[in-house]
C-alpha cells in the first residue's frame, strides 16, 4: 500500500489564507494536512465557535485531503492555575475536530513536572481526554517534545492503557533530545514503534536550544534565519535535510507495521520551490525503507 504523506498548515494561516494555502497543499501533491487548532479562532474563551466552525468545516471540504489537528497554543493540562479553563479548551478542541470531521488529536507532553499534584492532574486531564475523544469519534494522541526524554510520553501512552490513545512519534524532536539526554536515537524509535498512531517528520542537527527552558517567551521571537544558520533547537527543517537518521527511522516504523499517516511538520511556507521535490523525497525514502 502506497504511504499517505501529509504536511502541517503553516502557522499564521487563517480564515482568509486558509483555503489558498490547502490549494497550494494539493498542488504540492500532498494527500494529508494537520490544522493546528490556533491557525481560526475556532474556541473563544473555552467554548466552540460554531459559526466559525461551520465555515472552516466548509473550507476543508472543498480539498481531496485527510486531516488530522494539533492542539493550539498554550493549551497546558498541568496547569494548576486557570485549570477550569484549561479544561475546557481541552473539550472544545475534541468537539471542533468531531465537528470538522478530524478523526485524531495531537497533544504535546511537555516538560515532566517535580510536583505530583501537577503530575495527576495531567493524567487524570488526559484520561479524560481519551474517554471523550471515543465518545466523539477523535483518537488522541501524545507527542514526545525536545524538552524531556522520550520515555516520559511513552510511559504516559502506556500507564493510561486506553484503545483511544496511542503515540505521536515526532523524529526530529526524538533526535535533539537523544543528544540532550544522552539516549540512543534508534532503539527509542524501535521502544515507541508498537504505540505510534500518528507521526511527525522533520529534520534539525541534534542541537538542543537551552533558552526553550530558560526562555521561552524569547525563544519564540528568535529569528528564523538565525536559528536556521545555527541550527539552533527545534528548527523544523523539511525531512532530509539535517542529519537525523530519518531513512533509518522510516525502516523500524515499517517492520513495526506503522500504516497512519507520514505527516512531515516543518516550515513549508518558507521552503515552497522545493516542497514537491521534499514530498517526492520522503515518500521515495518511505518506499526503499519498506523493501529493506
Amino acid at each position: 500500500m502506497e504511504p499517505i504523506i501529509g504536511v502541517n498548515i503553516p502557522g499564521g494561516t487563517n480564515l482568509d489564507t486558509l483555503d489558498r494555502v490547502l490549494t497550494r497543499i494539493e498542488e504540492e501533491g500532498w494527500q494529508a494536512a494537520e490544522l493546528n487548532l490556533s491557525s481560526c479562532p475556532l474556541i473563544l474563551g473555552g467554548q466552540l465557535q460554531l459559526q466559525v466552525v461551520r465555515h472552516v468545516h466548509q473550507i476543508l471540504q472543498r480539498h481531496a485531503l485527510q486531516y488530522t489537528a494539533h492542539t493550539g497554543y498554550g493549551l497546558d493540562l498541568r496547569r494548576l492555575e486557570d485549570a477550569p479553563m484549561h479544561r475546557a479548551v481541552m473539550r472544545a478542541s475534541l468537539e471542533a475536530c468531531q465537528a470538522l470531521e478530524i478523526d485524531r488529536l495531537n497533544f504535546h507532553y511537555e516538560q515532566r513536572s517535580e510536583d505530583p499534584r501537577q503530575e495527576d492532574q495531567y493524567m487524570a486531564r488526559m484520561a479524560e481526554a481519551c474517554d471523550l475523544g471515543q465518545s466523539l469519534g477523535v483518537a488522541v494522541n501524545i507527542e514526545n517534545v525536545e524538552v524531556e526524554h522520550v520515555r516520559w510520553a511513552l510511559e504516559a501512552v502506556k500507564k493510561l492503557n486506553h484503545p483511544n490513545c496511542g503515540m505521536t512519534l515526532d523524529l526530529g524532536h526524538l533526535w535533539i533530545a537523544s543528544h540532550y539526554f544522552g539516549f540512543p536515537y534508534l532503539p527509542a524509535v524501535e521502544a515507541c514503534a508498537p504505540y505510534v498512531r500518528h507521526l511527525h517528520i522533520n529534520d534539525n542537527h541534534g542541537v538542543f536550544e537551552p533558552m526553550r527552558l530558560t526562555n521561552k517567551e524569547v525563544y519564540d521571537t528568535l529569528d528564523k534565519g538565525y536559528r536556521f544558520a545555527f541550527s539552533r533547537g527545534d528548527i523544523h527543517i523539511p525531512p532530509l535535510w539535517g542529519n537525523a537518521p530519518l531513512r533509518e527511522a522510516f525502516g523500524i516504523l515499517n517492520r513495526a507495521g506503522y500504516s497512519g499517516i507520514w505527516l512531515c511538520e516543518y516550515y513549508s511556507h518558507l521552503f515552497m520551490p522545493f516542497n514537491s521535490e521534499i514530498r517526492r523525497n520522503v515518500a521515495e525514502a518511505i518506499r526503499q525503507a519498506s523493501s529493506q
